[in-house]
C-alpha cells in the first residue's frame, strides 16, 4: 500500500509539473499563430517570449532562428519564398510591433545581440541580405528595405534600373522614429540617423545623418541609450 500510494503521489507530482510548464509556454507564445506550408522548414523558436507573434511560411528550406532570450510583442514574420532565413540574436527585443517580410529565393534577415525594436518593418527580397549588427536602437514607424519592390525600366532598353542591394547595418546604431533605410546602403557603427531621414546611400561611422536624402551633419560622435 505504501509504495502504491508512492506512486500516485509521484504521477501526481509529475502532472502538475507538466500542467505548469505547458502554462508557462502558453504564456511565452500567448496569442501566436503559425502556418507551415512546404518541405524542409526549420523553426527554432527556443524559449522565446511571444505575444501576438505571427508566422507564416510558404515554400521550402526556409529558417526561423530566435535565441531563447528574444521578447517579441506583436510580430509578423512571412517568408514566402525558398532558402530564406531569419535570425535574432541574444536578448533581441521588439516593444510594440514589428514586420519581418521576406520574399523570393535566397534572402535573409538577421538582427545582432541586444538590439532593441519599438515598432519596424523590415523587408528583404531574393539574392539579398539585410543585416543588423549588434546593440542597434530602433524607435518607432522605422523602415529598412533591400527592394523597391517594384521595378522601373529604361525605356528604351527594357532594363531594369532600380536593382535589388543588400543593407548593412554596424554596431551600436540609433534610428529615430520614422526614418526609412533604402536598398544598398552601409551604414557604421555608432552613427545615429535622424527622425524622418531616407537614407539612400552610404553613411560613414560615428556620425549624425538627416534629412531627405539624408546628408552627414556632424561627424564624431557616440550616443548612449541613457539620457545623461
Amino acid at each position: 500500500m505504501g509504495s502504491d500510494v508512492r506512486h500516485a503521489v509521484a504521477r501526481a507530482t509529475e502532472n502538475m509539473r507538466r500542467r505548469a510548464w505547458d502554462a508557462r509556454e502558453g504564456l511565452r507564445r500567448l496569442s501566436s499563430r503559425v502556418t507551415v506550408e512546404g518541405e524542409g522548414n526549420v523553426l527554432d523558436l527556443g524559449k522565446a517570449r511571444l505575444h501576438g507573434t505571427r508566422i507564416e511560411i510558404h515554400g521550402n528550406n526556409n529558417v526561423i532562428r530566435f535565441h531563447p532570450t528574444c521578447k517579441l510583442v506583436n510580430v509578423s514574420f512571412r517568408l514566402l519564398g525558398d532558402d530564406l532565413r531569419v535570425e535574432l540574436g541574444e536578448k533581441v527585443k521588439v516593444s510594440r510591433w514589428g514586420e519581418f517580410l521576406l520574399m523570393g529565393r535566397d534572402a535573409e534577415i538577421r538582427l545582432g545581440h541586444h538590439t532593441t525594436v519599438e515598432s519596424a518593418r523590415f523587408i528583404a527580397h531574393g539574392g539579398t541580405a539585410l543585416d543588423v549588427g549588434p546593440d542597434c536602437m530602433f524607435a518607432y514607424d522605422v523602415e529598412v528595405r533591400t527592394s523597391d519592390e517594384h521595378s522601373i525600366l529604361d525605356a528604351g532598353s527594357g532594363e531594369r534600373i532600380n536593382p535589388d542591394g543588400s543593407v548593412r547595418i554596424g554596431e551600436h546604431v540609433w534610428f529615430g522614429a520614422r526614418s526609412v533605410v533604402l536598398k544598398g546602403v552601409s551604414i557604421g557603427n555608432d552613427s545615429v540617423i535622424a527622425t524622418g531621414s531616407i537614407v539612400s546611400r552610404d553613411v560613414g561611422a560615428g556620425v549624425v545623418a538627416g534629412g531627405i536624402p539624408a546628408k552627414e551633419i556632424r561627424d564624431g560622435v557616440i550616443w548612449d541609450r541613457r539620457r545623461l
